[in-house]
């Protein structure tokens, strides 16, 4: 079997309302994707997205006439492309949803199958009032989530540590906890000033009585030693590097950092084969992977199969929150939404690849190239 063609389709989906991402200054009135397909000479196509690729043609040249179970050089291909360009991964995870439809195996499993299911933390994206994210809280508990994550991002951090409170006092120790500071990257036009040890320290400090699981980018993601200083100050867990550019990056959040879970994205961080390295990594040195999954629908499918198959952390990120955020409009690039589970967990659709085939001729009415 060899690789014929990589083929890019863009999309663009309206957002009636507009969604408001606390990290994002600008509210979204819609949301661009491309699916990328990975088509083989046995008549296999793989898809997959994640975002823009700007460099498809470029990687067509270099893994037309490969045979894609040479994982291991689509990744090295890739990662020169990555050097000088976009982030070419949704590629890797397609011909990986290649391989699991020649071999009629679920990508999970080929990956290792430690997990059949994980249990999610539904992943907030507004900022509300402290009453109504708890009133949110109290609905997806009654649903059977067992986790949630808050989106910090008030001008003063003190309001954001109210919210937590307010959740925590609604629904007891019975929902888990994770908190996401937003402080490792920027979107364009936020200027507002990134936190310091020292205020990262207080948060970390004031989140400690509320039972927190962990708390998520307080620092910018270069700042190794503010991370390395951050850990000998407080007992919550430390989670970063979501957006990672390179393995070297990711170990050092690990060894130089001391950060407790790394959460590179397999579609738009190093990738299925590069994140496969750096879990390895972090389980040796007693830390966690837990990928991001803040993409679209196929980028929360596919970093699913790969939490399942290496992540050792019980919870998996899925972005829900309803009703500004709900399963319906992140996964609108899938035949269906990803559901979870009554008992809190959550599964890709059974199938091999990734249990999903695009339904193309639906999304013609918002194809733009």
């Amino acid at each position: 079997m060899r690789i014929t063609a990589v083929e890019a389709r863009r999309y663009r989906v309206p957002f009636d309302p507009p969604f408001r991402a606390a990290w994002d200054p600008v509210p979204r009135l819609h949301q661009d994707a491309t699916l990328v397909g990975v088509h083989t000479d046995d008549g296999f196509t793989g898809w997959a997205s994640g975002g823009h690729l700007p460099d498809h043609e470029q990687l067509e040249a270099f893994l037309v006439g490969l045979d894609p179970f040479r994982t291991e050089l689509v990744r090295d291909l890739e990662e020169t492309v990555d050097f000088h360009g976009g982030r070419p991964w949704t590629v890797e995870a397609a011909v990986w949803d290649v391989l699991g439809k020649a071999t009629g195996q679920p990508v999970w499993k080929l990956l290792g199958g430690r997990s059949e299911r994980l249990l999610a933390y539904a992943s907030s994206g507004e900022l509300v009032e402290p009453a109504e994210r708890a009133a949110r809280c109290v609905s997806l508990r009654d649903a059977g989530v067992k986790a949630v994550k808050i989106r910090f991002h008030h001008p003063d951090w003190r309001d954001d540590v109210a919210v937590v409170k307010a959740v925590r006092e609604a629904v007891g120790r019975e929902l888990q906890i994770l908190v996401d500071a937003n402080q490792g990257w920027r979107m364009p036009g936020d200027l507002e000033p990134r936190w310091d040890v020292a205020t990262a320290a207080q948060v970390a400090r004031a989140l400690e009585p509320l039972g927190v699981y962990w708390l998520e980018e307080p620092l910018a993601t270069d700042d190794l030693d503010g991370y390395a200083a951050l850990r000998r100050l407080t007992t919550l867990r430390l989670a970063a590097g979501e957006m990672v550019r390179s393995a070297q990056e990711a170990r050092d959040l690990l060894l130089r950092g001391h950060i407790d879970v790394l959460q590179a994205d397999v579609v738009l961080s190093l990738g299925i084969g590069g994140c496969r390295r750096v879990a390895a990594l972090a389980d040796l040195s007693g830390r966690a992977w837990s990928p991001h999954t803040w993409s679209n629908g196929y980028g929360l499918l596919v970093n699913l199969h790969a939490a399942l198959a290496f992540s050792t952390v019980p919870y998996v990120e899925v972005p829900y929150d309803p009703p500004a955020w709900s399963a319906e409009r992140r996964d609108w690039l899938l035949p269906a939404p990803i559901a979870i589970g009554a008992d809190g967990t959550i599964a890709p659709p059974a199938g091999p690849g990734l249990g999903v085939e695009p339904d193309l001729d639906r999304l013609e009415e918002w194809r733009i190239d």
